[in-house]
């Protein structure tokens, strides 16, 4: 065989191996999809009423195996929840392969890399010098240092950062509402037509999207439009920096560029070969300086295989390290820059608790109601990642990304708004999906208090007389009573005589059994008032907080019904 056949040989294994991995990378991002889809047909209209309490397949898989979640729940907490310890295997095989989690498995990385690849906006030339390493991709190694800092002083607020809990956030609460509101959009205007194939036609896609595309009560995301811009405007700007996110930003890539410094494998260089064409460059995904005659950066490095499947000269080829080849293990970091960006996500998290709602000192803002299940607030702070996993697989739609409920810290974690929807009674959906244990497993006797059970509540109704038309306006109303989901009811009628307007008129005036109420929000959902609720819930009397219980005589007396108003 010819130096020129075996060269070709060469070349033609190592873009077969580029393509291994290209497959491994969409099957990865596929099964993603796929899980996220699985809570979108457990929230869809499909669902059964046996169907509503249970999680057939581990939606949260992803979440499970990143290793920067268990370090931050970790350090936060004190404590890792079971199904992060997944997080180990991936950890232990970056040692040796290095950042091969961001080239072959990373959703995000996934993501961003078809942004820029799509119809790319720099070719050539142009393409070779934004792939060269710049020095802003050492910023995502302050991000890491701010992320665990501030996780080691109790917050969890780096999941903001996390590329996983990232892509999962995206899909689920700006991706798949838009894709529901163009589908369920077209359905609709398929079916008020006067045409008979259309009409099939929307028939036919309603029943092949209803439970995965179509959520059953429509999927709204409160707050989704500051999500929407800040995920589409990081897959945006790939357009002009390949990979932008994860090369100068993605604190998981940081930490497993970390980790794997010392790995098993490296780009072997061979620069008598080498005729500076610069294709190596074209591609090289994590712009790790691949070129002969450059210090190689492995911690830039995700085995892409593009720069050895690539060069025309078999210059470049990926073996086991030696020792003598010439890298760079890390990027030249001053340790004053580290120590900076420690301090600041040291600082981060008393700023973001001055005066804030969600500490222990302070008042509970009322609107900040958590899922049922949750742990206490300090702690939930401690734990959630904001990955949207419990708001996207609720059947109701009433699990929304918070704004300033929660405080500055509390941003995009998980509230119950009423008024778009409530909590079932019986489905314990959410507490099943939450990969950090920010809301506990419940069951479903747990959540109606059935069975000598202690029952959850997530908060407590409150009537607003001012509004509420019997009170307020001498109108017959026992909507809330009616649609009380509690047995017996929480909220109870009394029969009045009222002189309204000239005439005698029988009322059933509302009262509440706080003792009886779990907070669910139904009777807010149904209340006919419809700008401000005339029944709203708070979260006072919420189960998981001492501090927000209702000190009345007869809330241990759940048979107890107030006789007068």
């Amino acid at each position: 065989m010819t130096k020129e056949s075996s060269r070709a040989s060469k070349h033609k294994i190592w873009r077969k191996v580029r393509w291994i991995r290209r497959i491994v990378q969409i099957l990865f991002w596929s099964v993603f999809v796929l899980l996220i889809l699985a809570t979108s047909s457990l929230s869809g209209s499909a669902v059964s009423a046996d169907e509503i309490s249970r999680v057939h397949f581990p939606v949260e898989a992803f979440l499970d195996i990143d290793p920067l979640l268990g370090i931050i729940v970790g350090l936060s907490s004190w404590s890792v929840p079971g199904p992060l310890i997944f997080c180990l295997i991936i950890l232990a095989s970056s040692m040796f392969f290095g950042k091969f989690f961001c080239g072959w498995i990373c959703p995000m990385g996934a993501m961003n890399h078809a942004a820029g690849e799509f119809m790319p906006s720099k070719l050539g030339k142009q393409r070779m010098k934004a792939n060269r390493t710049r020095p802003y991709q050492k910023i995502k190694y302050g991000v890491l240092a701010a992320v665990l800092t501030a996780a080691l002083f109790g917050s969890a607020i780096g999941g903001l950062l996390d590329p996983i809990a990232m892509a999962t956030r995206g899909l689920s609460l700006t991706i798949l509402p838009w894709l529901e509101w163009m589908l369920g959009g077209t359905i609709e205007r398929a079916a008020a037509s006067n045409v008979t194939v259309l009409q099939h036609f929307s028939n036919g896609l309603f029943d092949v999207s209803s439970g995965v595309l179509l959520h059953k009560r429509g999927l709204l995301v409160g707050s989704g439009v500051l999500i929407s811009i800040s995920f589409i405007l990081i897959l945006a700007l790939n357009r002009w920096i390949p990979r932008f996110w994860c090369r100068s930003l993605c604190p998981l890539g940081a930490l497993l560029g970390v980790v794997g410094k010392f790995g098993i494998l490296e780009v072997i260089k061979d620069e008598k070969a080498c005729i500076k064409c610069g294709k190596c460059q074209l591609h090289c995904s994590g712009a790790a300086s691949p070129m002969p005659g450059e210090k190689w950066q492995r911690a830039e490095c995700d085995l892409c295989m593009n720069c050895v499947a690539d060069c025309p000269t078999d210059a470049l080829k990926i073996g086991l390290t030696s020792g003598l080849s010439e890298h760079q293990e890390l990027p030249n970091i001053k340790r004053r820059t580290l120590l900076a960006s420690a301090a600041l996500g040291a600082v981060t998290v008393p700023v973001l608790r001055i005066g804030g709602l969600s500490t222990v000192e302070g008042r509970p803002d009322p609107d900040c109601i958590r899922p049922p299940g949750s742990v206490e607030e300090t702690d939930f702070l401690k734990r959630c990642i904001r990955c949207g996993q419990c708001m996207k697989i609720c059947p109701n739609n009433a699990l929304h990304p918070a704004l300033d409920e929660a405080g500055i810290e509390g941003l995009w974690t998980p509230i119950l708004v009423a008024r778009t929807g409530y909590c079932e009674p019986t489905c314990t959906l959410c507490t099943q999906v939450c990969p950090t244990a920010a809301i506990r497993t419940v069951t479903e006797d747990e959540k109606t208090g059935k069975n000598g059970a202690e029952m959850v509540r997530i908060g407590t109704a409150f009537f607003d007389r001012g509004r509420c038309l019997p009170w307020a306006m001498g109108v017959p109303c026992t909507v809330c009573e009616e649609f009380c989901p509690t047995t017996p009811k929480a909220i109870w009628t009394k029969e009045v005589e009222q002189e309204v307007r000239g005439k005698i008129v029988k009322l059933k005036l509302p009262y509440m059994n706080p003792a009886l109420c779990t907070g669910c929000g139904a009777c807010e959902f149904v209340c006919p008032v419809h700008d401000k609720a005339a029944v709203r819930i708070s979260c006072s009397g919420e189960s998981r907080s001492s501090n927000s219980q209702l000190l009345l005589d007869y809330m241990g007396d759940k048979n107890t019904k107030e006789k007068t108003p």
